[in-house]
């Protein structure tokens, strides 16, 4: 049976288990997830959602869970409240397209959401690794872009300068990417974000020396990408998110996968 094949039928028992009630299971963790782009001028890829998809899955959260922003998350588990069946909608790394295309559908569903800024990326034309085979380079957005997410009340989140892999960095190469990156925020913004995603987000690209440096510079948390649910008293440093665009193709199956400790 073909990925493709997989992917819908569990889709269908999603929808299923959706319908049967099955979905109150979501009240025993935590969930966060993670975009990059909502556009449909690239093909959906591993970080593309066409807006359609991306609308889909915002109308499912809104359905299935209590979606707060992500600082709502952290404070509520550093008073020990009660988190089962919330969620946080995050994007990473700065696509022009957040604002353009994604912040829209968010405003006109009411949900609010964490956008992680690369602050090298912003205004520039560099092109990272993973988007030179793109027919087109999506874009990222300007300084100006990123205060209009704020000042629509959206939550911006640090996410380094240079998209630095922590896990490989030396002490000081992550201390002065922290700090160059916080004093462009403050220069820009006016403020210092205090939410924190690792960049490229798998287990191998942060240590626990990293993970002491993001505490040391200030910041509220460390958010993963890696995949897992959290649990209903997690650890603001050690928070989990579901990548949705790569390996979701329907909120159904999203579903499925969730309730099968799969997502």
């Amino acid at each position: 049976m073909s990925v493709g094949i997989r992917r819908r039928v569990k889709g269908l028992f999603g929808e299923i288990a959706g319908r049967a009630g099955m979905y109150d299971a979501f009240q025993t963790h935590m969930t966060i997830v993670a975009f990059h782009r909502v556009s449909n001028d690239l093909a959906s890829d591993g970080l593309t959602c066409s807006p359609r998809k991306f609308e889909s899955f915002c109308r499912f959260f809104q359905r299935y869970f209590t979606v707060l922003s992500l600082s709502e998350q952290i404070v509520s588990a550093r008073a020990g409240k009660r988190l089962g069946g919330t969620l946080s909608i995050t994007f990473d790394d700065g696509y022009r397209d957040n604002l353009d295309v994604a912040a829209p559908i968010l405003k006109k569903l009411g949900l609010p959401a964490t956008f992680f800024v690369t602050t090298g990326f912003v205004e520039s034309t560099i092109v990272p690794f993973w988007d030179r085979d793109l027919p087109r380079q999506p874009g990222w957005m300007t300084w100006n872009d990123v205060r209009s997410l704020r000042n629509q009340g959206f939550e911006i989140g640090n996410h380094t300068d240079t998209h630095l892999d922590m896990g490989s960095a030396s002490a000081d190469q992550i201390r002065a990417e922290l700090q160059l990156s916080q004093e462009r925020f403050s220069d820009e913004l006016g403020t210092r974000p205090h939410l924190f995603a690792y960049p490229f987000g798998g287990r191998e690209h942060i240590s626990e020396m990293a993970r002491d440096l993001v505490r040391e510079a200030g910041f509220g948390c460390c958010v993963a990408c890696h995949g897992g649910v959290n649990d209903v008293a997690a650890d603001p440093f050690r928070l989990n998110r579901i990548g949705i665009a790569q390996w979701f193709a329907t909120p159904g199956q999203f579903g499925f996968e969730l309730l099968n400790g799969k997502a």
